[in-house]
């Protein structure tokens, strides 16, 4: 069924304040592929909680064909839709959205991202409170109102094969993977990090253009990382904010538990390659932090 015959799309009235132009305050950047109905909750999200600030929504269409366009342009009219030709992937999709925005900041968030009220406007309002801070990301909790792992140490060159294979079933890769994800932090403290997850992720649009945006090169997968890195490595500080909250409809669908599954699933194979770019591209350079 596609998504523009869901009868639970349904037209309200549009964001008071989405207003795209000098004085927008932030920018609200999503990529899709083959996502809808995901895009569908969160575009409905935006509509309920109808931030205070001026803002915009972009909205890139990596060549999905899921019907997305269609509804977005009957559903969403407030939404600027940009729609590709081809799927060039995340960090390059969000690129696109990030050039071609107006906002002070730039709000990276996941289709599977759902927005409550008042939280968005703590966030900026925090981030207006803290220029020094370049990046940062908000508490992501899961459905069931638990937290989600969504700040980290620099990955090592082995922790892809520990997170993504069944090498991780060992008790020092447990540990391992625990120091990374940062469980022995409380996830209400507020903290500089070493890199924020890119689902949801708050930018400030002029150090977005100084780093360079995403790597372009990078096609799913490390590309937060190398901002984040990017962003350290030029003084800038990158931090965890629980003063916001999203709620995150996360499937991590490139976790295998064998190695031939490694080889067969197509988003384990795009990490893997990721890490290798990543790791390339700063071989031999000191962490920043």
């Amino acid at each position: 069924t596609r998504v523009t015959n869901d009868k639970l799309v349904c037209m309200r009235r549009a964001p008071t304040n989405n207003i795209s132009g000098r004085e927008t305050k932030i920018s609200i950047i999503i990529v899709n592929y083959k996502t809808a109905h995901h895009v569908r909750n969160l575009l409905k999200s935006i509509e309920a909680i109808d931030p205070e600030f001026s803002f915009e929504c972009i909205l890139i269409d990596n060549a999905s064909e899921d019907g997305l366009n269609d509804m977005v342009r009957e559903y969403f009219p407030w939404v600027r839709l940009i729609a590709l030709s081809q799927n060039i992937g995340f960090g390059p999709g969000n690129n696109e959205g990030m050039k071609s925005a107006n906002g002070e900041y730039l709000f990276i968030c996941n289709p599977d991202i759902v927005l409550e009220k008042g939280e968005l406007e703590k966030w900026v309002a925090w981030m207006d409170d803290n220029p020094n801070v370049a990046i940062s990301g908000p508490r992501l909790l899961n459905p069931d109102g638990t937290d989600q792992d969504s700040c980290y140490r620099f990955p090592k060159w082995y922790t892809p094969l520990l997170r993504r294979t069944f090498l991780g079933k060992t008790a020092w890769a447990k540990k391992a993977n625990r120091h990374y994800v940062m469980s022995d932090r409380p996830k209400a403290e507020v903290m500089d990090v070493d890199w924020i997850l890119g689902a949801a992720m708050l930018i400030r649009k002029d150090v977005a253009e100084t780093l360079g945006y995403f790597d372009p090169k990078i096609f799913l997968y490390f590309e937060d990382t190398d901002l984040c890195r990017r962003a350290w490595e030029g003084g800038h500080r990158v931090t965890y904010a629980p003063i916001a909250r999203c709620t995150h409809y996360h499937a991590r669908e490139s976790v295998t538990t064998w190695s031939w599954q490694a080889i067969l699933n197509k988003t384990t194979r795009l990490h893997m390659k990721s890490a290798v770019q990543y790791f390339w591209k700063h071989r031999g350079k000191p962490l920043p932090r």
